[in-house]
């Protein structure tokens, strides 16, 4: 019998790339504030997760196995500027979590950021290496990830910079995330109407598509009950800008029209270290999980631009 697995946040591009290469393996449930994605194949119910009751119902009622909490305001300017609603969705909703889950004997999968760091270290950071957030959106990330390994059984994947094309039913849908689109499907649709754009030179990340950034979450939960933290990144350290002129030349648009910039020019009020970079030796050791290589996500991505 597949063991039933429920994903908060359905319809954004993590949550619906679950969805999607999760069906073969679980009995999937998922829920959706903004974006509904309309799965044939999965049993989708419209939800707020502040609204605590209707979120305990609704869990009691399914009683999954594992539960992936995709749910978070991940735009670093709009938490700096906007502490109350970040902590509500940040914090509060995931402390409420981790009591329903606690409670029910769910297994929880809180999904977590490369902010959690100051981007100090001159190398990737590791799972062991010690968090220190300097801006409000990684405070409230690691504040997600304390309460969520309490309990012992329960699993927090880090990511970086994470890229991907949503499938047609959502895209163009607001986002309860402040964040309507990743960075790439902005950059592809300003290059494609032929737009300047100005892309940050003083970051370097490890940037991952979201569908690979799926298999890994799964990868993790169809094993040996994996829990802790692990990271989920390729071998990758590159700067935005640099990443963007390789995705335009791959996708074959003009990379001339990608000019540099940095935060500080770009007048940005939130502090961003400049090494957002992620170790996954961990889970490709433990799990003999492979990441793409930066090529073949993105003949993958553009394989879905095409469709």
């Amino acid at each position: 019998m597949k063991k039933k697995l429920f994903i908060l946040g359905i319809g954004g591009l993590t949550g619906s790339k679950l969805a999607m290469l999760a069906i073969d393996d679980f009995e999937v449930y998922g829920s959706y504030n903004l974006r509904n994605p309309k799965f044939s194949f999965v049993e989708s119910v419209k939800l707020d997760i502040l609204n605590t009751s209707k979120l305990k119902e609704t869990l009691s009622n399914v009683h999954p196995d594992i539960l992936i909490n995709t749910c978070a305001i991940n735009n670093v300017d709009f938490c700096e500027t906007h502490n109350d609603e970040a902590k509500k969705i940040n914090i509060d909703a995931v402390e409420q979590l981790c009591k329903i889950s606690d409670l029910l004997g769910i297994k929880l999968v809180h999904l977590s950021s490369d902010s959690v760091f100051d981007g100090t270290k001159n190398s990737p950071y590791v799972e062991e290496d010690i968090p220190n957030p300097i801006n409000y959106y990684g405070y409230t990330k690691l504040m997600g990830e304390k309460m969520t390994l309490q309990n012992s059984n329960n699993l927090v994947v880090r990511t970086t910079i994470l890229y991907g094309w949503l499938i047609k039913t959502l895209l163009n849908l607001p986002s309860s995330s402040m964040k309507p689109d990743n960075f790439v499907q902005w950059l592809v649709n300003k290059l494609k109407s032929n737009e300047k754009v100005k892309i940050i030179t003083d970051e370097i990340s490890s940037p991952i598509i979201a569908d690979d950034f799926a298999k890994s979450i799964l990868h993790l939960i169809k094993g040996n009950n994996n829990s802790g933290i692990f990271h989920s990144a390729p071998k990758i350290q590159i700067t935005r800008y640099d990443f963007c002129i390789k995705i335009a030349n791959f996708l074959g648009l003009d990379s001339k029209l990608i000019q540099t910039t940095t935060n500080k020019e770009l007048g940005r009020k939130v502090a961003t270290g400049f090494n957002k970079c992620l170790d996954s030796t961990k889970i490709t050791n433990q799990t003999n999980f492979k990441f793409l290589s930066l090529e073949e996500s993105f003949g993958l991505l553009k394989k879905q631009i095409s469709s």
